[in-house]
């Protein structure tokens, strides 16, 4: 709330900023699963998606997109394909069958 001789205004100058990079995480997850980057392409602004990594050079793309949801949605399926095959096999190894089938109706 900023004060004027006319009167009180309900703005602040922190509505002038705008974040520009996200950490996707998974509560319990000690590192994030990926960054999300607002950058601008030809004159419009996108969202480019890399894997995490401490630093740049080990990070990896996943993709570029036209919004913040659209990127969000693509780490997470980027997430879950890559540890589905995790899953799978720890299913198997505690007397699991693996994927999750429905029950025979036979």
């Amino acid at each position: 709330m900023y004060y004027y001789a006319d009167g009180v205004v309900e703005w602040h100058p922190r509505r002038l900023a705008s974040p520009v990079e996200w950490l996707l995480k998974v509560p319990g997850q000690p590192e994030p699963l990926a960054v999300v980057r607002r950058v601008r392409i030809r004159g419009r602004h996108a969202f480019r998606a890399v894997t995490w990594a401490p630093t740049s050079a080990g990070r990896e793309l996943i993709g570029y997109f036209r919004d913040g949801d659209e990127a969000a949605v693509a780490v997470w399926r980027w997430y879950v394909a890559l540890h589905e095959a995790r899953h799978d096999e720890a299913s198997r190894t505690h007397g699991g069958s693996g994927r999750h089938r429905p029950p025979d109706r036979t």
